[in-house]
C-alpha cells in the first residue's frame, strides 16, 4: 500500500491552489464584466481559495520561517558587514579579478525573478487586450466598439440618406398569438374597481422599491397576482386607441411578455405567452423549466426560486418599418419602461421582484421558441414572495 508523503500533499494543496485561483479570477471577471451578484460557487470557490492557502502555509511553515531569518540575516550583512577585505583591490592579482573566461550563468534566484518580470508584462499586455475596453471606434480602425458605431449610425438624419437603398420591411401584425395553444383566462382588472387593484400610493411604491433575490420557495402566487402583474406590466388602458400602461414609440408596441411560471395557483409549472388584446394566457411549454431557465441566466439560482420570472422579448420589426435605424434605441428604452413597470408593480403587491439583463441569448431564445433575429429576448423579471 502506498504511503501518501508529505511532499506529494504540498503538490495537490499546490494544484488546488492554482485551480481555484484561476477558477475565481475568471469567474470574477465574467461577474465584474456582466454585472452579475453570484456566478456558479464563485464565493464558495474564494472560500476554499482562503482554505488551502492556510493549509499550505501551515505546511511550509518551517521554510517560510527560515527563508524569513536567512533573508534578514542577509540583509543585516549587507548593512553591517561582518569581514573587512585583507588587501587593497589594486594588489589582487589579476587571475583574481578577472572571471571573463568563464561563462555567464544567472543564479538561480536571478532566473525566477526573471520569469516573474516576464509573467507579470505578459499579464499585463493580457489586461490592456482582453479586458480594457477598446476606446478606438472611429470607422475604419481595427478595433470597433460596435454598440457605440450603431449610437452615431443612427443619428437622426444619416440613416435617411441611405433609406432608398436599404429595405425597412411592411408594417407586421399588432399582437402576436399561439391559436393552437391551451387558452386560460385571467382574472380581469377593472380600473374603476379599486378592489380589483393594489391601492398603495405612486411616492410610497417608488420610494419602497429593491431588486430582491431571496425568494420564499414554499409560497404561491395567486392568479389574481399574476393577472394584475401582466396588467400593470403593459395592459391596454384604452380601448378606443389600444394605448397601454407603457410608452411606446408610435404607440407600436414592439414587445412581449412570456411568464415562466414556477408556482402559480390554478397554473401547471410551464412557459406562457401574455396575449394582451384578450388579456388570456397562451401555455407555449408545459412542464419544469427552472433548469434550462438558470442555465440560460447564467446559472443565477434566484431565477428558479421566484414564483414567476417573465421574459420581456421585442419583435423588432413592428419598430423598424416606421422608425428605421432608430429602431433598436427604441425597442430597448421600451423594454426598460416595462421592466420599470413590473417593478412598481409587484412593489406595490408587497412582492419581490429583480431585473436580469445578463443572460445567455440563444439558449434563451431556444427556451421561447423564437429566432433571436426577428425576435429576441432582452429582459429577464423575476417576481415573488420574499423571505
Amino acid at each position: 500500500m502506498a504511503i501518501v508523503k508529505r511532499r506529494d500533499l504540498d503538490y495537490v494543496v499546490i494544484t488546488l491552489l492554482v485551480g481555484s485561483s484561476i477558477y475565481v479570477f475568471i469567474t470574477g471577471l465574467i461577474a465584474d464584466a456582466m454585472g452579475l451578484h453570484h456566478f456558479g460557487f464563485h464565493s464558495q470557490v474564494g472560500y476554499l481559495w482562503v482554505a488551502l492557502a492556510v493549509t499550505h502555509l501551515i505546511q511550509t511553515w518551517a521554510r517560510v520561517k527560515a527563508f524569513v531569518r536567512n533573508r534578514f540575516r542577509e540583509r543585516s550583512d549587507k548593512i553591517f558587514p561582518t569581514q573587512k577585505l585583507t588587501q587593497p583591490l589594486e594588489t589582487v592579482k589579476p587571475t583574481e579579478q578577472s572571471t571573463s573566461s568563464q561563462p555567464f550563468t544567472l543564479p538561480h534566484k536571478g532566473r525566477r525573478n526573471l520569469l516573474l518580470f516576464i509573467l507579470a508584462i505578459a499579464t499585463g499586455i493580457g489586461f490592456e487586450r482582453f479586458v480594457t475596453p477598446q476606446k478606438s471606434i472611429g470607422p475604419g480602425e481595427a478595433n470597433q466598439d460596435i454598440g457605440l458605431l450603431y449610437h452615431r449610425w443612427s443619428q437622426p438624419g444619416y440613416g435617411e440618406t441611405i433609406a432608398t437603398i436599404l429595405n425597412w420591411g411592411q408594417q407586421p401584425a399588432l399582437y402576436k398569438t399561439y391559436p393552437n395553444s391551451q387558452i386560460i383566462e385571467l382574472p380581469s382588472v377593472e380600473l374603476s374597481d379599486p378592489s380589483s387593484i393594489t391601492t398603495l400610493d405612486l411616492a410610497t411604491t417608488i420610494t419602497q422599491r429593491r431588486s430582491r433575490r431571496r425568494y420564499n420557495t414554499q409560497s404561491r402566487l395567486s392568479l389574481k397576482q399574476l393577472s394584475q402583474l401582466l396588467f400593470l406590466a403593459q395592459g391596454i388602458t384604452w380601448d378606443e386607441r389600444e394605448f397601454r400602461t407603457v410608452p411606446s414609440s408610435g404607440a407600436l408596441y414592439p414587445l412581449e411578455i412570456y411568464p415562466v411560471v414556477h408556482r402559480v395557483d390554478g397554473l401547471e409549472p410551464g412557459l406562457y405567452h401574455h396575449a394582451v388584446e384578450k388579456h388570456q394566457l397562451e401555455l407555449v411549454k408545459a412542464g419544469d423549466l427552472r433548469q434550462p431557465l438558470i442555465k440560460a441566466g447564467l446559472n443565477q439560482d434566484f431565477l428558479g426560486e421566484a414564483q414567476v420570472c417573465f421574459v420581456v422579448s421585442g419583435i423588432f420589426q413592428r419598430t423598424r418599418w416606421k422608425y428605421h435605424e432608430r429602431t433598436y434605441r427604441y425597442v430597448l428604452m421600451e423594454a426598460g419602461h416595462l421592466g420599470q413597470n413590473l417593478y412598481l408593480a409587484a412593489t406595490a403587491l408587497g412582492l419581490g421582484v429583480c431585473g436580469i439583463g445578463a443572460f445567455f441569448d440563444d439558449p434563451l431564445n431556444e427556451l421561447l421558441g423564437i429566432d433571436g433575429e426577428d425576435e429576441a429576448a432582452l429582459y429577464l423579471v423575476t417576481v415573488g414572495e420574499v423571505t
